[in-house]
Parts: C-alpha cells; sequence; structure tokens
C-alpha cells in the first residue's frame, strides 16, 4: 500500500469525527494498492450502511476533501461513497472492492 501512516493518520483526523457512531468502512483502491507502482492518485472509497448518513456525507464531500488536502497536501483525490449494500449490484463496485484495502472500520 502506497500510503503513509501519517497520510492515513491524517484522512482518518477529518472522518473520525464524523463516523465514531455510524457502521462505516474507509478502502483504499486502486493503484495505491499496488507497492510496484508510482505515481497515481489517492483514491477512497467510503461505505455506509445508513442512506441518511450516506447524503449528509455527499453534500460536504467537497468540505472533507479540502481538509484531507489541507492535511496531507494537494493531491488528486477520488473519494467514492456508496451504501455496502450496492457492494453486491453496482458493477464499479464488484471490480475494485476484493482488491481494495481496509483502511478503517467504524461501528456504532
Amino acid at each position: 500500500m502506497r500510503l503513509t501512516s501519517l497520510q492515513i493518520t491524517a484522512i482518518l483526523s477529518v472522518l473520525d469525527p464524523l463516523l465514531s457512531n455510524k457502521n462505516a468502512e474507509l478502502r483504499l483502491y486502486g493503484s495505491r494498492t499496488n507497492d510496484t507502482l508510482k505515481g497515481g492518485d489517492i483514491d477512497l472509497l467510503l461505505l455506509l450502511d445508513d442512506p441518511e448518513s450516506l447524503e449528509e456525507l455527499n453534500k460536504n464531500k467537497h468540505y472533507l476533501l479540502a481538509h484531507i488536502k489541507n492535511k496531507i497536501g494537494d493531491q488528486k483525490i477520488d473519494f467514492l461513497f456508496s451504501l455496502k449494500e450496492n457492494i453486491k449490484i453496482d458493477a464499479f463496485l464488484k471490480i475494485i472492492y476484493p482488491e481494495s484495502i481496509a483502511l478503517k472500520i467504524w461501528s456504532s
């Protein structure tokens, strides 16, 4: 995995206050999961159980990205939010989920 522990800590410091009382899972997917590659954007997948929480976070996505970039520097970050149940039906999630790496799992 090509994220430093400082980058992971910074990302989690933004998300922890919002997710501490929810069922959620943050995963890294894409090229950064492969140690033999170089470069690439940071692809993050946030899976939630609750549709209302998903909607709320989607409304604040730009704010979250700005806070994360403020902590880790200006890097290209793709941040995908979805319901956990969509892993079974969404073609893209079916492809990326098995190869993704869990960064943190929250449970209420």
